[in-house]
């Protein structure tokens, strides 16, 4: 049975009318920006920063749903409802692992299927 892809590029190549270009900066983009987002998200986690994780967490959404991960979106959506109402975040550091498990395994999809 195929592996379920943790992305869906419809969106970005609608909006871009197809553009390789165009594309390859959102992956590249997203491939520089993740590691500083969980490396920021694990900072204010550890410094009892939650504002800031919420703050950082709404500004990498955006990025990801451009990308259509919606398993990895609906991780970070859950993550900002959390830090942002001061609820359930006990259940933060588990979603920063999948979070961060579900971004290393986008990225070597990427890095698989993309040639740039």
């Amino acid at each position: 049975m195929p592996e379920e892809k943790l992305y869906d590029l419809s969106f970005l190549n609608k909006i871009s009318g197809g553009d390789k270009n165009f594309i390859h900066e959102m992956i590249t983009t997203f491939k520089e920006v993740a590691p500083v987002y969980l490396e920021k998200a694990r900072s204010n986690l550890e410094s009892e920063a939650i504002d800031a994780l919420s703050k950082e967490t709404h500004r990498f959404i955006p990025g990801v749903s451009f990308l259509g991960a919606k398993k990895l979106e609906e991780d970070l959506m859950k993550i900002e409802e959390f830090t942002k109402k001061n609820e359930n975040l006990n259940l933060v550091p588990a979603l920063i692992d999948d979070v961060d498990i579900k971004i290393k395994k986008l990225i070597e999809d990427f890095d698989r299927d993309f040639k740039f």
